[in-house]
């Protein structure tokens, strides 16, 4: 289910969800799939969202079958997919009437693309919960499936790979396929205002290929920063540059980094006032964001004046506590940038903490970081080699901070 993150209470695992603005008008969808950052994780599917598509931050997620991979080195600029059945659905629907992508289905395989007015289906392309169902095999065969009705079959050129462009239009559909065109009459109208584009293959043994996916119109709305938000910064700690460089913009570094690396990063985690001194003066070009516990942020505080930016972590804290310190912060460090780091990693004395505890915990400081005017972004962790779903929450968080979805006509 896509929900919107409208209280704490709405935080779910199923796809990042986030409240939206005003509404805009719905805008052209491109993703080449290229650039994406291929980890052990989240094998790419959200990274590098911003490059991918022009500017960003309409996310996937996998809902049914097997292996889903983007630029993997094997097959770099796709989006490959592998299982019995594989499916992907965009996370923000179409509102128009033409899709077009270039697919390459498993020689023993299928590919599809499958339209439904839900959300919450398996986008299988013969399910009775589907819209519209266009399945295509290697060897050139078409099959449009829709519920309760006969499959319309018909057949072009084999090829190593097909550029499709499906047209919808009331009760009929045109299918362009490596320029060979088909006019199908459909056993039931598909009403294009609102359809959750689902995309998937059929091969337990080899991978099936999509490139350059065109949407003719998108509503990423639920997918937007607040009106007026002042998110703009994603940074790791901890992490190397080359790991992370598709969602994160901030480049930071404890003090104490070789020179090397210092030549390279756009600031330093200080923790004392004489530290941010010393590196202020040193590198008067590069932010200092100095970094503090939660329990620090008291009437008596004050951060160093040399510090660019302020940052807090408070493990394990709950939504009010953690309210409690962004208002106090916003007090007591007028005029700096503030951060909020949310653990990517179970911390005393919390440390029981499961991979779905700590995903909740990306979302809630995204909820609540668009309340805080003076709170301008996150500074985060790795995760543990097997907390996936934190790290794909963590790739959504970037995307909606560094993309806002607002795609260019």
């Amino acid at each position: 289910m896509i929900t919107r993150l409208l209280t704490v209470a709405a935080l779910t695992a199923a796809s990042v969800a986030v409240p939206g603005g005003a509404l805009a008008v719905p805008a052209p969808f491109h993703d080449n799939f290229d650039g994406a950052v291929h980890n052990p994780l989240t094998n790419g599917l959200n990274d590098n969202l911003r490059q991918r598509q022009g500017t960003g931050a309409v996310t996937y997620s996998r809902v049914a079958g097997g292996s889903v991979h983007v630029n993997d080195p094997r097959r770099p600029g796709t989006l490959s997919m592998r299982g019995d059945t594989t499916a992907v659905r965009l996370d923000a629907p179409s509102t128009g009437s033409t899709i077009s992508a270039k697919l390459t289905p498993a020689a023993d395989g299928w590919s599809s693309i499958v339209l439904a007015r839900s959300a919450n289906i398996t986008g299988h392309p013969s399910g009775q919960d589907i819209d519209l169902g266009f399945r295509l095999r290697a060897n050139g065969t078409v099959e449009i499936s829709q519920p309760g009705k006969p499959v319309v079959s018909t057949s072009v050129t084999p090829r190593n790979s097909f550029a499709v462009t499906l047209k919808l239009s009331g009760a009929a559909l045109d299918v362009t396929v490596n320029g060979e065109q088909r006019n199908i009459a459909l056993g039931a109208e598909v009403p294009t205002e609102r359809l959750w584009v689902y995309l998937g293959s059929g091969s337990a043994t080899t991978a099936s290929l999509v490139d350059d996916l065109k949407i003719e119109a998108l509503n990423s709305d639920h997918l937007r920063k607040r009106l007026g938000a002042t998110l703009r910064y994603y940074g790791y700690l901890g992490a190397r540059a080359q790991d992370v460089r598709g969602h994160s913009n901030l480049n930071l570094v404890e003090v104490g980094a070789s020179a090397a690396a210092e030549r390279h990063v756009d600031g330093f985690v200080v923790r004392d006032a004489g530290t941010a001194r010393q590196i202020k003066k040193l590198f008067p070009g590069k932010k200092v964001v100095f970094v503090v516990a939660g329990p620090a942020i008291d009437d008596a505080f004050q951060p160093p004046a040399e510090a660019d930016a302020v940052a807090f972590h408070d493990h394990c804290a709950g939504y009010v506590e953690l309210e409690e310190r962004m208002t106090k912060l916003e007090q007591r460090a007028p005029g700096k940038e503030l951060f909020l780091m949310p653990e990517g990693s179970p911390q005393a004395p919390c440390a029981d903490r499961t991979d779905a505890d700590l995903e909740s915990t990306q979302y809630m400081h995204l909820a609540l970081a668009q309340q805080y005017p003076s709170f301008v972004g996150f500074l985060v962790t790795p995760v543990p080699a097997t907390f996936a779903r934190t790290a794909d929450a963590q790739e959504r968080v970037a995307a909606l901070v560094l993309g806002d979805a607002r795609l260019s006509g």
